[in-house]
């Protein structure tokens, strides 16, 4: 099932969608010639592909996924976890650690430290596991987080997840059900907090890594098909998609054993 939901994720990704599609028409104009049908298909997957890579749609679903959380200023002081999730990395040699986590992971470990600070009595928790080979992504993040005066005995590590609802579940093991600082990447942030709270955990939001993008004086980001809002618009996606597959599978459905 697993492998299924890749190839649904990788076909309705905009970019390869409107290519199929165009692969289709030519196909059917090269069959049966120019009909009313094939220009009308051609004309349609041309229409779809400006609405995919102009601003608008990306913007529209990015935002509404990255507003539905505030961001953390003033911290509770009776809180005594924060929780990163991990973000991403890659396995290569002859790179320092900072060089193998994605931005993301960065961003994310940084927000974590920032509110572990106002919270000297909490333990800084980072999950996250490996595929095959890699090395647990966990182990990178604990390892950038030692640059920072942070008292070993305060990190406490999850090694095992591969994602975010493999992370949810381990956190139940260890946080049980103690409120804390959820904290990963704003886009992310809806899925993780439904996730988590249908394991029966009590996270707090605290999201970060925002999509900036379109918030700068570049208009043409916004009016001009450019190939950053066809990223963008598969990144949100994939968010939309995580969350239909979850609730199709009832992960968001409170686990009857808890």
């Amino acid at each position: 099932m697993v492998i299924f939901r890749h190839i649904l994720e990788m076909i309705l990704n905009p970019f390869l969608l409107c290519l199929l599609l165009f692969a289709l028409f030519l196909g059917l104009l090269w069959v049966y010639g120019n009909n009313r049908f094939v220009r009308w298909g051609l004309m349609s997957v041309f229409v779809l592909f400006l609405i995919f890579s102009t601003g608008w749609l990306p913007q529209t679903l990015t935002q509404h996924l990255e507003n539905q959380y505030p961001a953390v200023i003033k911290v509770q002081p009776d809180i005594h976890w924060v929780v990163v999730l991990s973000g991403g990395q890659s396995e290569l040699d002859g790179r320092p650690v900072n060089a193998l986590l994605n931005s993301a992971s960065i961003k994310r470990l940084l927000e974590g430290v920032r509110l572990y600070r106002q919270l000297p009595q909490a333990k800084l928790l980072l999950s996250g596991g490996g595929y095959g080979f890699e090395r647990p992504e966990a182990l990178r993040l604990a390892q950038i987080a030692s640059w920072f005066p942070i008292p070993k005995a305060n990190i406490v590590l999850e090694t095992t997840s591969i994602n975010t609802a493999d992370q949810a579940k381990a956190l139940k093991a260890i946080i049980k059900e103690e409120p804390f600082y959820l904290v990963t990447s704003a886009i992310h942030m809806p899925r993780s907090m439904a996730l988590c709270l249908a394991q029966g955990l009590h996270p707090i939001a605290a999201p970060t890594d925002y999509t900036h993008y379109w918030n700068d004086e570049r208009w043409g980001k916004i009016y001009l098909p450019n190939p950053y809002n066809l990223f963008y618009l598969s990144i949100a996606m994939h968010e939309l998609l995580g969350s239909f597959w979850a609730k199709l599978h009832h992960y968001y459905a409170i686990n009857q054993a808890l």
